[in-house]
């Protein structure tokens, strides 16, 4: 759909540790993939499609979020996206979806 999306709050403790691994994988990719030198929150959650709180709440607990002369810095740490491609790699593509099986239409009018 192209929306911005967060799940129904309040989260429960398990709630919350999944979303927040998952948050973590989306926002590590797209820092894995990002090529330029500056980037805000609202451009991460245009392309992830997360909600910028839950960006803000997940970037802060990676250490990736600094507050510096009056503004906030997403900081591209290296290690954590070295740490998360090694482990993908690892992994394997597991997670891939085939678009031929996809039957599922956005509501209309919304």
């Amino acid at each position: 759909e192209e929306k911005v999306g967060s799940p129904e709050r309040p989260l429960s403790d398990l709630g919350l540790i999944s979303y927040r691994s998952y948050w973590k994988e989306v926002l590590l990719r797209y820092m894995y993939n990002f090529k330029g030198k500056e980037i805000s929150i609202k451009e991460i959650s245009q392309e992830t499609a997360v909600n910028p709180v839950d960006i803000v709440s997940t970037l802060q607990s990676l250490q990736m979020l600094k507050y510096w002369k009056g503004k906030h810095l997403v900081l591209k740490r290296q290690d954590l996206i070295d740490d998360w491609k090694a482990k993908e790699t690892k992994r394997g593509n597991s997670k891939t979806i085939d678009p031929g099986s996809l039957k599922w239409t956005p509501p209309k009018g919304t």
